[in-house]
This record gives C-alpha cells, structure tokens and sequence, in this order.
C-alpha cells in the first residue's frame, strides 16, 4: 500500500514521519511489532507548528537536539543558543537531514541508524513506567542524560557529556532526570523488553561526543547504574 506522511507535529516532522517504520506499542512495551514500508511522500509544512500549544514543541525538541547529538554539532549548538520556539523552520529541515543521512545508508536498522535510538532504551522503559503521562520527547530527553552518564561510567565519553546535553535540553524546557516517583524497577522491567534486545543483551545506543555516538554497546551491569 502506498502511503504519504503528512507530519503535523515537531516530533513528528523530525522524526516519525521519516524512515519507514509503521510500528504499534503493546502493553509490554513501545513499537515492539512492526515493519519498514517507507513512505513515498513526506510532505513537512513548518507553518503548521504555528497552531501547536508550546508543550508540543517543547516535545518535539527532544528529537532536534538528540539530532545534533547523533550527527551535526551545529544543530546542537543552534538550540543552545535558542531563545524561543516560534520560528523552526530552519531547525526542521536540518533535523530531518540527520535523519534522512542516516536511512538511506542504514534502511533496515543493521548497523548505524541503531544511533537514532540514542535516549530511547532508557526513554521507553520511562515512557511505559510513567503510564504514558511523561510525553514521548520528555522520556527521550531524560533517557540521552541517563544514556549519556551510562556513557561517561565505562569511559565511552569523557566527564562532562551528560551535563552539556542537560543543559540544552533544558534550555529549550525539557526535563533531564528521572522523576523521583518513578519506580526504576519498572523502569528496569521494561527495559529488558526493549525492540533492540538481541541475544538476549540490552544493546544501547550511547553518545562519545556531540555527534558522535557509538551503536550496539552492552553494559553488563547497567541494571546497578540505573537503581543509582
């Protein structure tokens, strides 16, 4: 069947709509049934952000910065510099290239599009932990923090990573860390559910530098850093 994307939101223009992937959630956890059927049309109109409430693009943000994280420093260091959200244009298109680079050398998630996880192993187990009341980007920028310190604890990135991504992130108004009412058991649960378990390992997406991230790293005790 063919099909046009036809993305409304920020995340979705940055991200959703690009790449194929038609996945459902289950009670288990996040897209963990599915296939690649890309689409023959994107069609991205940033004007439309314009009738979004502010939350909205404050969600859709998680994916520009984990973006410049992945692959373009300059992205990164356009939303450290940001002052409001009302015009994105610009931040659209570029984000949707690291995307767009990204899936044509990697269309059916083998090797380096695994990047485009970065945040989201720990940010779905959030996402499911919380019941969903934690927006998608809101799980995926507290999960690229946690991600990011797992980074700096077995020497992948050097000290000082998770606070740089922190503080981006929350210039543009997302949270960085775990709620303290959230339970990190059910975290943890739902994390070894995760679409990207492969052999029965946890395998993580984590960033070495801005932009620079390194695919299929297993953590042996990554169930301690997370209670921590």
């Amino acid at each position: 069947v063919s099909w046009v994307a036809v993305p409304t939101s920020l995340l979705a223009m940055v991200d959703a709509s690009m790449g194929g992937k038609t996945g459902a959630d289950l009670p288990m956890g996040k897209n963990l049934i599915g296939a690649f059927h890309p689409p023959r049309l994107v069609l991205a109109d940033p004007d439309v952000l314009e009738t979004l409430p502010r939350s909205e693009l404050v969600n859709g943000m998680a994916e520009v910065v984990k973006h410049g994280v992945i692959a373009d420093p300059g992205l990164f260091e356009i939303c450290r510099k940001l002052t409001n959200l009302e015009d994105l244009s610009g931040l659209v298109s570029r984000a949707m290239a690291v995307k767009g680079n990204v899936i044509e050398e990697d269309p059916s998630e083998q090797g380096v599009r695994a990047a485009l996880n970065l945040g989201h192993t720990v940010g779905h187990g959030v996402e499911l932990a919380s019941g969903f009341k934690l927006r998608h980007g809101e799980a995926v920028a507290i999960g690229m923090v946690a991600e990011a310190r797992m980074a700096e604890q077995i020497g992948l990135a050097e000290a000082g990573l998770a606070d740089e991504i922190a503080a981006v992130l929350k210039i543009v108004g997302l949270p960085t860390e775990i709620p303290p009412d959230l339970d990190r058991n059910k975290i943890i649960s739902a994390m070894t559910r995760d679409k990207k378990k492969a052999g029965g390992m946890v395998k993580f997406a984590l960033p070495v530098a801005i932009g620079d991230v390194s695919v299929g790293i297993v953590i042996e005790d990554w169930r301690k850093m997370m209670l921590n």
